[in-house]
């Protein structure tokens, strides 16, 4: 029994948990404002409720944009790849993938657990064409799963932990665990003594249906990890925690002041020798609803007088012996705006996302300029579908092999990160090509894959290989033209001009362009 796997593996999810939850609210703009003093955070830390500002967010959807499957298949094995496709159509993986790609971004890990459906076993609430395919794919979030490697050498999986909880009769709640090996698969129930990081803890579970240890003949994990680090992943936002915070902070001050630009607090100042009597005081809405305008002692103090008199917004202090009235200014908004159009840039610099992913309605960079804006963009995307790929590779390969399909290897690849669709850009393409680059490759260059590029150049290498030759054709007529100007004007002799057409028509004709050297 391998019940310390069990409690070193609890440890570990217990461990990493806490990560995981400040991803998730940062990634679902549930994180709170942070305060410097405590004092001021008791007293508005509840104003900042209802406002969500979530620009990180932008740092996990601009690389969830760029990173779209476009094809897994078996190379050169077409009957293989057909049976991976009725694997994916049934799992629905198109669905299920972008979720698992957003998890792993999100939190820095995800896994995909793959296994074997038995048609006479229990397959209750299992579509037909999914029981048909033989493989059920599940895709889990990292908080109540995790891969542990051997500490020696992180390249060798030891072993999967899954948990979860249950709820039994009376609210009783008790954790299930499943480890996973290359040979079996091991179920631990809680108990009701002993701590879950003790031994005594946990037993085994068994049931009429199955026994505690179920051992299978995959001689590997039927879980694969997705991360964007090694050997476990980080949050692609962690980085702009900070600047979200300084950004939420200036923007929900700024709100709070919103009621005092258009509810303006005035005023009235006394004479000097006014005499203030706290009964001539005439406080204005003394209804209970305004009752958070005064202060926390229910009085305010002026001259060393108390006073009934409210402050806030829309509030009117008067007073016995008035001289002159006036107005509090509010904020004024530069003051915080400012600071978060610099707060935002620094989000774009610290997660390595383009500046107008997060102002959209702003002046967007064309040409070279969106190429260096986007570049730690782009790249950061490419290294991330390198690091998808593999499980990627694995999974497909597995999913096969459970259906009895071996194959040596699984080719995955992405749609292009990027293209190009603008002026600047097919500028770019066409000067390639007229300095003698493939067409293939500019057009493969420009972002498009290869199956695409091919088909079009097949579609059109008849009609490309006319126009080529009409235009050849063109610019040796021009040469003759030019040529038998040179020989009227003694600068060249006709056997020399002859000579020379008759080499050029000679390669013309051997190089397949079907001109007739006669």
């Amino acid at each position: 029994m391998s019940v310390k796997d069990l409690l070193t593996g609890w440890s570990a999810l217990e461990d990493a948990l806490p990560d995981y939850l400040e991803a998730e609210q940062y990634a679902k703009g549930e994180v709170e404002e942070i305060f410097a003093s405590a004092a001021v955070r008791d007293k508005l830390a509840e104003t900042g409720d209802g406002y969500r500002f979530n620009l990180i967010r932008t740092a996990i959807t601009a690389r969830l944009d760029r990173c779209e499957i476009d094809m897994v298949k078996v190379p050169d094995n077409e009957t293989a790849t057909e049976r991976l496709m009725e694997i994916w159509d049934a799992n629905e993986m198109a669905i299920h993938y972008p979720g698992l790609l957003r998890d792993t971004f999100t939190f820095g890990d995800a896994y995909v657990q793959m296994w074997e459906i038995d048609p006479k076993g229990d397959v209750a609430g299992l579509k037909p064409e999914l029981v048909d395919c033989g493989v059920e794919i599940t895709c889990h979030n990292p908080k109540n799963a995790r891969m542990m490697y051997d500490p020696t050498n992180q390249r060798r999986e030891q072993y999967l932990i899954f948990r979860w909880c249950e709820k039994l009769a009376g609210q009783r709640e008790i954790w299930r665990v499943d480890l996973y090996y290359a040979d079996r698969v091991e179920r631990w129930i809680s108990t009701d003594s002993g701590a879950l990081t003790e031994e005594s803890g946990w037993v085994p579970y068994a049931d009429d249906e199955q026994d505690w240890e179920l051992p299978h003949e995959f001689g590997e994990i039927p879980w694969f990890h997705h991360r964007t680090a090694l050997p476990y992943g980080v949050p692609v936002h962690k980085e702009g925690y900070g600047a979200q915070n300084a950004i939420n902070k200036e923007l929900i001050t700024l709100l709070t002041t919103t009621d005092s630009q258009g509810h303006a607090q005035r005023y009235q100042l006394l004479e000097p020798d006014a005499v203030l009597d706290e009964n001539n005081d005439d406080p204005q809405w003394v209804e209970d609803g305004d009752a958070s305008a005064v202060s926390p002692g229910g009085m305010t103090k002026s001259g060393g007088v108390g006073s009934g008199q409210r402050t806030g917004p829309g509030t009117m202090q008067t007073f016995t012996g008035t001289k002159e009235v006036g107005q509090f200014e509010a904020a004024d908004p530069a003051v915080f705006l400012d600071p978060v159009m610099m707060f935002i840039r620094l989000l774009a610099q610290l997660t390595n996302t383009p500046l107008h992913d997060f102002d959209p309605s702003g002046d967007v960079p064309s040409g070279e300029s969106l190429k260096r804006e986007e570049a730690p963009l782009v790249k950061s995307v490419e290294w991330l579908q390198v690091l998808q790929s593999s499980p990627l590779r694995d999974q497909w390969r597995f999913a096969l092999k459970v259906v009895g399909v071996a194959v040596p290897r699984v080719e995955v690849r992405w749609a292009p990160v990027t293209s190009a669709d603008g002026i600047d850009d097919w500028a770019v393409v066409t000067a390639k090509q007229a300095n003698g680059v493939p067409v293939d490759q500019t057009l493969m260059e420009a972002g498009y894959v290869p199956e695409q590029v091919s088909s079009w150049l097949d579609a059109n290498a008849e009609a490309a290989t006319l126009a080529q030759r009409v235009a050849l054709l063109g610019q040796i007529g021009t040469a003759v033209r030019d040529i038998s100007s040179g020989v009227a004007l003694g600068v060249l002799s006709e056997q020399s001009a002859g000579a020379a057409v008759e080499l050029v028509l000679n390669q013309v004709n051997a190089s397949g362009t079907g001109a007739d050297p006669s």
